[in-house]
């Protein structure tokens, strides 16, 4: 992978990881908003944040139809994530030939699981600009079957995947700090996000974060190659 290509992967994540902060509450509130995704309000600790938190998005919210505003949202999603597995793919890239086994299976698990729940948000994007998500609902037959059968195996392997690379990157002294235990708390922040915060997409917010971070070094001058040893500076 050349210089210029690896930066440029590091500028899309960069960008990807300051979006989810931004996308993935966006598209909870918007799914709560959905025939589908209103029992979530029942539970005290979503409705605790997302009745405020519609309040303050405003228009963001309401600027479309229930559905189409859900589209929407998770096709920004499906945009933004794959910014995780490409960044992946050039961090290891430059990562130390030998690496212990706990990396090298992380590594294993986190691209299958980048790649299977990308492949998932894209089927969702296409099904989305095709018209299948529209009014109320956020969901459709087909939809429900691309999430158990695709999009769900993705995301319990990319955030299981992603905590066993973590805990093998922080053991490795990986830099920057803030990637690797985000990626080795990625697992119980997608159980607080999906379980505790209502939805999928604020669990898995953390990923684009830390790969966001790792990102930023990827495209600063002369730090793309940074990551062979192992260590870049804070």
């Amino acid at each position: 992978m050349s210089d210029r290509a690896t930066r440029l992967i590091g500028l899309y994540a960069a960008i990807a990881g300051l979006a989810a902060v931004l996308v993935t509450p966006l598209l909870a509130l918007a799914y709560f908003a959905t025939d589908d995704g209103a029992y979530e309000l029942d539970t005290s600790t979503v409705s605790a944040w997302a009745k405020p938190g519609r309040d303050l998005a405003g228009g963001l919210l309401t600027f479309a139809s229930t559905g189409r505003v859900y589209g929407t949202y998770l096709q920004a999603f499906a945009v933004i994530f794959p910014a995780a597995l490409l960044c992946a793919l050039a961090v290891r890239s430059r990562r130390p030939a030998q690496q212990p086994r706990l990396e090298r299976w992380g590594w294993r698990a986190v691209l299958v699981g980048y790649a299977v729940l990308t492949l998932g948000l894209v089927i969702a994007f296409g099904m989305e600009t095709a018209g299948v998500i529209t009014g109320t609902s956020s969901h459709s037959d087909a939809l429900n079957v691309v999430f158990l059968s695709v999009l769900f195996p993705g995301v319990f392997l990319s955030t299981v995947g992603s905590s066993l690379l973590g805990a093998a990157l922080v053991r490795s002294s990986f830099a920057p700090r803030t990637s690797a235990w985000l990626l080795a708390l990625a697992f119980p922040l997608w159980i607080a996000g999906s379980f505790v915060l209502g939805h999928n997409g604020v669990g898995l917010a953390p990923i684009l974060i830390a790969w966001g971070v790792a990102g930023l070094e990827l495209w600063r001058p002369r730090r793309s190659q940074a990551f062979e040893t192992g260590v870049v500076s804070a």
